[in-house]
């Protein structure tokens, strides 16, 4: 379903040469957003802004998802190159694609959080533009929301690992729309930061009754699976929670969305490519196939796309024992098989209905969250619901204590 995206029209200058300038986050706009914050539709608008921005190929329509990030782990076998230029992308000082590419990510995701900033502000003092009842709540909530999970993304990537040394400096925390410059928190504290605006955004949200269908009467508060709704900040907390090593309230709130949100994971992803039916949260991009027809296609032969080998496709799924009929793999539903050349069909949009679709958080997310918190002897449960759902036979489900060893347990896991 095509969206119409309105983009906020701010504009942020950053200039970046190295990575020691990165820490020197200064926003500055030459836009008068006072202009903007002077009605309700105004406020409107600048929140869809943010989530349309988030489309951008520098983000999660491209390096964040499918692109920069999957090639670090190597998902793709998309070329012959040898290894020593292969590990060119790991050296982030030396070399200017993978440089620039981090800059370009740095950048997006600060003028995002800059974006945020300035709405935040604004519903402080033209708040009472909003006249509609639980709009001001609604729009605030989903901020904060946005704010954490920009914040969290950008700890994963420039913090240290957590539970080594939660106290090393990561990355800047900026809360006011200012031109200040900011130097990097430590980890730990901006984790917390994190969890307070989660905390916040959880209060300002408990009335929001997450319609996940369009609403014809009042569209801004339908579709709610492409808007931080409340269950996606539940399961982003569930998300932070388990980052810092805290199984027990990553469980509580894993388990808290799976008995509340109203989802149920998807058991046919034929014309729903990207799970969109059990997506928590996620964005809708204009015109997807034609901005992603570079990295996607659907017909032989897949050259310079994405595509996987067919060692690399068994690796990653049980496709030659329990998992022939998982549905994450099979010919036409997760991939589309060619001569060892496999294609992921997630993005590429050929429903009319399920099209331009990219997923953030998913319900069986909450299930692999819960598995890893829980006892092994719990856990097996959540896997074993995950693989029968999506097309594994109860035949081959995981037993506690009988046909897997802890440590094949914990590979499972």
């Amino acid at each position: 379903m095509k969206k119409i995206i309105l983009a906020c029209s701010w504009i942020i200058l950053m200039m970046m040469s190295a990575c020691s300038d990165w820490v020197d986050v200064s926003p500055n706009t030459d836009v008068k957003s006072e202009d903007l914050f002077t009605s309700e539709s105004g406020f409107k608008s600048a929140l869809i802004g943010i989530y349309g921005r988030m489309t951008d190929q520098s983000l999660y329509g491209g390096h964040m998802t499918f692109n920069f990030m999957e090639k670090l782990v190597q998902r793709y076998d998309n070329n012959n190159d040898s290894d020593d230029v292969r590990a060119k992308i790991y050296d982030y000082k030396n070399q200017s694609d993978p440089k620039n590419t981090l800059a370009s990510i740095w950048s997006a995701m600060y003028q995002d959080i800059a974006n945020i900033n300035s709405l935040l502000t604004y519903l402080e003092t033209n708040g009472h533009y909003i006249t509609t009842e639980g709009y001001w709540e609604m729009i605030k909530g989903e901020a904060l929301g946005l704010r954490a999970f920009h914040y969290f993304d950008l700890l994963r990537m420039w913090g240290p690992i957590y539970v080594q040394d939660s106290t090393a400096k990561a990355v800047p925390f900026r809360d006011k729309f200012n031109s200040d410059k900011v130097a990097p928190m430590a980890a730990n504290e901006l984790a917390h930061k994190i969890l307070d605006d989660l905390r916040e955004a959880e209060k300002l949200l408990k009335n929001d009754k997450v319609n996940w269908a369009y609403k014809f009467d009042e569209p801004f508060v339908g579709e709610r699976g492409y808007r931080m709704n409340k269950y996606a900040v539940k399961a982003l907390m569930a998300r932070v929670y388990l980052w810092m090593g805290n199984k027990t309230m990553a469980a509580a709130y894993a388990r808290s969305v799976i008995n509340e949100c109203g989802l149920s994971l998807v058991r046919d992803n034929q014309t729903d490519v990207s799970m969109h039916d059990e997506t928590l949260f996620g964005l809708s991009m204009y015109n997807m196939s034609e901005k992603l027809n570079s990295y996607w296609k659907t017909a032989l032969p897949f050259n310079n796309q994405l595509w996987i080998s067919d060692n690399n496709r068994t690796t990653v799924f049980e496709s030659m024992t329990c998992g022939i009929n998982d549905i994450r793999y099979k010919n036409g539903f997760g991939f589309i098989h060619g001569d060892n050349q496999n294609m992921c069909r997630k993005y590429l949009g050929e429903n009319t209905f399920y099209d331009e679709n990219i997923p953030l958080i998913r319900l069986s997310e909450m299930y692999y969250i819960l598995a890893e918190s829980v006892s092994l002897e719990e856990s097996v449960e959540y896997i074993n619901k995950v693989r029968n759902t999506r097309g594994i036979s109860r035949t081959y489900d995981i037993i506690y204590g009988s046909n897997y060893t802890d440590v094949e347990r914990r590979e499972a896991l």
